[in-house]
């Protein structure tokens, strides 16, 4: 994994190469942003960046061909290690077993890599035990933490990481790769990266998995007819997701996208901006007032963070749309 590799993230990028060409390299990094924006490939690059043997002075990209690039690209480096959730956590085993192989040098490389995915899903007992590993670090050694949810992580671990931000990427940076890896959706590549609020990632799900596209329209017909329908309606209707926890946060961010549009219309803003641009006659069916649908778009992303807790799925679905359908009754501006 080379950093070219990376579409619209050239500020985070040129803040780590920085680092290593300036000797200025930290021992522990914290790489958070949304989901599929680019952070574990910048973690990969990292690594094979930093124990590469011939960097090439042009590019100033590692070479991608001596032996330690290679072992890099085929996942089988003996100095990079990746931990990531057992289950729905990482767990204070998993973490005594990384530290036992921080406390050996490097078999080959110049330094011990280890990434350490989703890291705000560590249990309380990991963290503390990753923290006091953090506080005396092991020569040449550096730790990257990759999180989407920065905030979940204890503010000890923060303390002890240097930071880099990945931003949502740009519609067209999101269109792009798409282009590249499925050029036979063409026709729906733009819609895909409107709706996937600048993540590759779930542009990828939105682009090839049918039964996502289907959820999504189901839930807008039930977003234009909120008002209409019985509370009974509405369980009967989340039913089907009971325990899916990843559709769940699916619909829950498809809904705010939705509230935001409806946002953007009751503002008179360009219908241009719109995400779900062929929805557009749906969602002019009912208009809404604007001091209505801020509260609903805040709701809805508490809503998806409390997914990240044991929290059930399907039970904060349906709490989600009754609450807007309770904002929504009497609210209907008149125009």
């Amino acid at each position: 994994m080379q950093f070219q590799e990376i579409i619209g993230q050239d500020q985070a990028v040129a803040m780590i190469k920085s680092a290593v060409l300036r000797k200025h390299l930290a021992h522990a990094y914290l790489f958070s942003g949304p989901e599929g924006v680019g952070k574990r490939m910048a973690a990969l690059a990292l690594a094979q960046f930093i124990n590469c043997r011939q960097i090439d002075s042009q590019t100033m990209e590692s070479c991608g061909a001596c032996p330690s690039c290679l072992k890099n690209i085929n996942a089988d480096h003996p100095d990079l290690i990746r931990v990531e959730p057992s289950g729905n956590s990482i767990k204070i085993e998993q973490i005594r077993q990384l530290n036992a192989k921080v406390a050996l040098r490097a078999y080959e490389g110049a330094y011990k890599v280890i990434i350490i995915d989703n890291a705000h899903l560590m249990t309380a007992e990991a963290a503390n035990s990753l923290l006091k590993t953090l506080e005396e670090p092991a020569e040449n050694t550096v730790f990257i933490l990759v999180t989407a949810n920065v905030q979940q992580l204890p503010v000890t671990i923060l303390s002890r990481c240097q930071q880099i931000v990945f931003q949502p990427l740009a519609i067209n940076a999101v269109s792009e790769v798409l282009q590249r890896q499925y050029p036979q959706y063409d026709s729906r590549i733009r819609l895909a990266a409107s709706l996937a609020g600048g993540s590759v990632k779930r542009a990828q799900e939105l682009l090839t998995n049918e039964t996502l596209l289907s959820q999504r329209n189901q839930l807008y017909q039930l977003l234009a007819h909120l008002t209409e329908q019985s509370v009974g309606d509405i369980l009967f209707w989340c039913e089907q997701f009971d325990k899916d926890r990843p559709a769940v946060k699916n619909l829950l961010e498809l809904a705010q996208m939705w509230y935001r549009d409806l946002l953007l219309l009751a503002a008179g803003g360009d219908q241009s901006l719109l995400v779900n641009h062929d929805h557009l006659a749906l969602m002019g069916r009912t208009p809404y007032a604007i001091a209505v649908l801020s509260p609903i778009i805040q709701n809805l992303q508490r809503a998806i963070e409390q997914l990240e807790t044991n929290a059930a799925p399907r039970l904060v679905l349906e709490i989600a749309l009754i609450k807007i359908k309770r904002t929504l009754q009497g609210n209907i501006a008149m125009i």
